[in-house]
C-alpha cells in the first residue's frame, strides 16, 4: 500500500519521468485496486487543497481523525500531522478509510453467512427436531417408545422402532417421517432423503412435510447442486402453502 502511495504521490505532484508516467498510467488502466486508491487519494488530496484555504479547518480534520481513530481501532488518539504536510495526512487518512472498510466488510460478510439459507436450516434442525413430541393418547406402543428413545438421545434405538413400525404398517407416515429425522441427525443425509423422498409420495396426507424436510437435508448435507435443488423444492413448498412454508418463505428472502 505504501509503494502505491508514493507512486500516486508523484504522479499527482508531477515529479515522474515520462517514462514512469506512462508505466503508472498503464498500471492504473490495469489494476483496479490502484485505480480505487487513486481516485480515493485524489478525493482527499483536493479536499485537503480546499481546506487550506481557511486555517479553521484544520482543527476540526484533526478532531475528526481523531475521534475516527479512537472509536473504530480502540487506540487512544494519535497526533494528527499538521496539513502542510499534506501527504503524510492523505496516507493517515486513508488507513483509517481502509480500516473502516474492513470492519464494515468483514460485519456484512459475517451477518449475511450467519443467516444464509444453510445456517437457517442448521438452527431449524437444532431448535425444531432435537425433541420428537408424544402424541396425545400417550399410548405406550412402538411409536411412542421411538420417540422416547429418540428424546433421550438413543438415536440407535428409535430408529430400529420406527424402522420395524413403518415395516409392519407402510401407511404409519409419522414412522417414516421419524426415521428420516433419525438419519438426518445422525447425519446420514442420503439416507434421510431417501426417507423424505418416499414421504413426499404420500399425495393422500393433507399435511405433508417430505419436500420441506428434504430441503432442509440438502441444506444440510450443503454439497454441490444441493443449495439449488433445496430452493427449488422451498418455492414449491410456499406455492403450495404445504407444511413447512412459513420457514420456506423467510429463508428464501436470504437467498
Amino acid at each position: 500500500m505504501n509503494d502505491n502511495f508514493e507512486k500516486i504521490e508523484s504522479y499527482l505532484n508531477g515529479s515522474m519521468t515520462p517514462e514512469e508516467k506512462g508505466l503508472f498510467e498503464r498500471e492504473l488502466a490495469d489494476n483496479d485496486e490502484l485505480q480505487q486508491w487513486f481516485n480515493i487519494y485524489s478525493t482527499i488530496n483536493a479536499e485537503m487543497y480546499n481546506a487550506q484555504k481557511y486555517s479553521d479547518q484544520e482543527a476540526a480534520l484533526k478532531n475528526t481523525l481523531s475521534q475516527l481513530t479512537e472509536k473504530y481501532f480502540n487506540q487512544q488518539p494519535t497526533q494528527v500531522i499538521s496539513l502542510n504536510r499534506k501527504s503524510s495526512f492523505i496516507k493517515t487518512a486513508m488507513a483509517v478509510a481502509a480500516g473502516l472498510i474492513v470492519i464494515f466488510v468483514t460485519y456484512f460478510t459475517f451477518f449475511n453467512n450467519n443467516n444464509s439459507p444453510t445456517q437457517l436450516a442448521n438452527r431449524y434442525v437444532k431448535n425444531e427436531l432435537t425433541h420428537l413430541s408424544q402424541t396425545m393418547d400417550g399410548a405406550k406402543d412402538s411409536l411412542q417408545q421411538g420417540i422416547a428413545a429418540y428424546n433421550n438421545k438413543e438415536y440407535k434405538k428409535a430408529l430400529q422402532l420406527f424402522e420395524a413400525v413403518y415395516t409392519a404398517h407402510p401407511g404409519n407416515s409419522d414412522a417414516l417421517r421419524y426415521a428420516g429425522t433419525v438419519y438426518l441427525i445422525n447425519k446420514d443425509y442420503d439416507k434421510a432423503l431417501r426417507a423424505f423422498d418416499e414421504l413426499a409420495l404420500k399425495t393422500e396426507l393433507f399435511s405433508n412435510a417430505g419436500p420441506f424436510l428434504k430441503a432442509v437435508t440438502l441444506l444440510q448435507r450443503n454439497s454441490k447442486g444441493d443449495k439449488d435443488a433445496a430452493k427449488l423444492l422451498l418455492q414449491n413448498v410456499v406455492k403450495e402453502n404445504q407444511e413447512g412454508s412459513s420457514e420456506a418463505k423467510q429463508w428464501l428472502n436470504h437467498w
